[in-house]
């Protein structure tokens, strides 16, 4: 499923949404069910979206994506906050990296995509639309081998969607939420409960997050009384954030 041409695959924030599956670039290259009712969430509930991200925050947003695949979700958020962000890193392996790029750039009325070099070099944009860098991601690597546009770098909005569906991915995954985020980093991760064990959940408790499943009247429809779930995830030692409000 996709569009072609000029044909808007979404409408989100009264703006077009342009995006291509490609099965081809590999597991991620198709937008997922969980990452639908993510994309759904985003347009439904912009207002609280937008009031929970500047939440704290007196400057612009930085935001990153994990398990990206295909580019779609960063650029939903984009299209309900893209005055609110100042920086959007898209990430995941090296082999799905030019499928997001496509995404990234047939969506430039909403984000200006760099290189992370151009952005380490030159900084935001000075227009209005966020900055969006695309970038290899490992989850659980070290500083050394991390890559410039996330090396050394925490952030304020952390979202995924199928992220947590095999067992082995836990740990990593947990360790990458555990070093880009700060005090006050908000997270949101789609998960589908039939690939998504216990074991996830209490991993995330173990290493100090605590987290909250969004009910199901603020999911679409379609995506009410099912296995997905979103899931707002942040550190224990703070109470939790709304985000539904």
């Amino acid at each position: 499923m996709g569009t072609d041409g000029d044909t808007a695959f979404a409408t989100v924030g009264d703006k077009p949404v342009y995006f291509d599956e490609d099965w081809d670039t590999g597991i991620g290259g198709g937008l997922w069910s969980t990452g639908a009712a993510m994309a759904k969430y985003f347009e439904g509930h912009a207002q609280s979206i937008r009031s929970s991200l500047k939440s704290g925050k007196n400057g612009p947003i930085s935001a990153i994506e994990l398990g990206s695949g295909n580019g779609y979700l960063s650029v939903c958020l984009a299209a309900i906050a893209d005055d609110l962000l100042s920086e959007l890193v898209v990430t995941d392996l090296a082999d799905h990296l030019s499928l997001m790029t496509k995404t990234l750039e047939r969506n430039s009325h909403l984000v200006d995509v760099v290189t992370a070099e151009e952005f380490l070099q030159e900084g935001t944009t000075k227009d209005l639309r966020p900055t969006a860098i695309v970038a290899e991601h490992k989850w659980g690597v070290t500083e050394e081998e991390e890559s410039s546009a996330v090396c050394g770098k925490k952030f304020d909005f952390i979202f995924g969607s199928d992220v947590a569906y095999r067992d082995w991915l836990h740990a990593p995954l947990i360790a990458s939420l555990d070093r880009l985020s700060h005090e006050n980093t908000l997270s949101l991760i789609g998960v589908t409960m039939q690939d998504t064990k216990p074991s996830f959940f209490k991993s995330l408790s173990d290493a100090g997050f605590r987290y909250e499943r969004l009910p199901d009247h603020l999911m679409e429809p379609e995506f009410r009384g099912t296995t997905f779930g979103l899931f707002v995830i942040q550190r224990s030692k703070l109470p939790p954030r709304k985000i539904n409000e």
